[in-house]
């Protein structure tokens, strides 16, 4: 059985339950208070936790002034008319605007600018300075991956789409964070936005976290390529590592709800074992470094909207 079969299998066999279960009150952002109970002991946790209900239909984006100049979004017109309809469905979504909302909070010291263009490439590496750049021809590989023909029981194929798509704007844009902020980075630079993005993406709440989480990582193991030297000399990790990364990530940061990670074998025991202490880290790492960036009154707000519209708008 692949992993997109166990994936379809995992998701059917929990939907009824956890996605309709009601939501428990969630931990605050932060390591534990030394000298408590669980002192000394790593805390699932969230940043931005939306309220209500969060399987309800995404209201429309947000009125009022957020405060917030420095983030700047664009979709460019593409060259090749086969971009076009790429275009208009994230304009109609309201994709960036909704990134733009989510990141009002932080505080940069000069302005950034996250586009959509056609790049003749399915990625444009962000340079220092530069802008953050989502390239048509990879939001076109994530449609042409995504199976057109889902059994009843399996995946939808939006879920792919809209976590492919929220995990490589986030990567990108965390690239774009250690720069800007002047983040010091250990190890390959790729790795590390990996998993700022993935910590980024177990914040939007239980619901849509299993959805962009599951779908994100989907994406990965549809990949399903043979790898030559070549590849692993690259410096991003092959997508096969990646899928048990972000699976990690979501275990770690909330193991009741991704429980089922474990019970359909995706994620070995052995790794989950660590996952709670690798988020914890993760967690640590964003309180050191980000954090101090981010303008609490904002930051309520967000915690006050619901993000992510899953359901292509009519």
């Amino acid at each position: 059985m692949n992993g997109i079969t166990r994936l379809a299998l995992a998701l059917a066999l929990i939907a009824a339950t956890l996605w309709a279960a009601p939501l428990q009150a969630q931990p605050t952002f932060g390591p534990s208070k030394p000298g408590g109970p669980e002192a000394g002991k790593p805390a699932p946790g969230k940043v931005f936790r939306p309220s209500g209900s969060e399987t309800a239909a995404a209201p429309a984006l947000p009125d009022g002034d957020w405060g917030n100049f420095l983030v700047d979004v664009a979709y460019n017109e593409p060259k090749d008319p086969q971009f076009l309809p790429i275009r208009e469905r994230l304009m109609r979504r309201q994709a960036l605007e909704q990134l733009r909302l989510f990141l009002s909070p932080l505080k940069l010291p000069r302005k950034l600018l996250v586009q959509i263009d056609q790049c003749n490439a399915e990625r444009r590496p962000y340079q220092p300075g530069g802008a953050v750049t989502i390239c048509y021809e990879y939001i076109a590989k994530v449609d042409q991956t995504a199976p057109r023909n889902q059994p009843p029981d399996g995946l939808p194929r939006e879920m792919m789409m809209v976590g492919a798509f929220v995990q490589a704007v986030l990567h990108e844009v965390a690239i774009a964070v250690f720069d800007v902020l002047e983040i010091p980075v250990w190890g390959r630079e790729s790795d590390a936005a990996d998993k700022l993005a993935g910590f980024i993406m177990v914040q939007f709440g239980r619901d849509v976290a299993l959805k962009v989480i599951v779908g994100a990582s989907w994406f990965f193991d549809a990949s399903d390529r043979a790898w030559s030297e070549t590849d692993f000399a690259s410096e991003q990790s092959p997508e096969a590592q990646r899928f048990y990364n972000y699976l990690c990530i979501a275990f770690g940061a909330d193991p009741a709800s991704f429980k089922f990670l474990i019970d359909q074998k995706m994620l070995p025991e052995r790794r989950a074992q660590r996952c709670t202490n690798e988020f914890y880290a993760l967690r640590l790492a964003f309180a050191k470094t980000v954090l101090p960036h981010v303008d609490q009154q904002l930051l309520k707000r967000v915690q006050a909207a619901t993000w992510l519209m899953l359901d292509e708008p009519k």
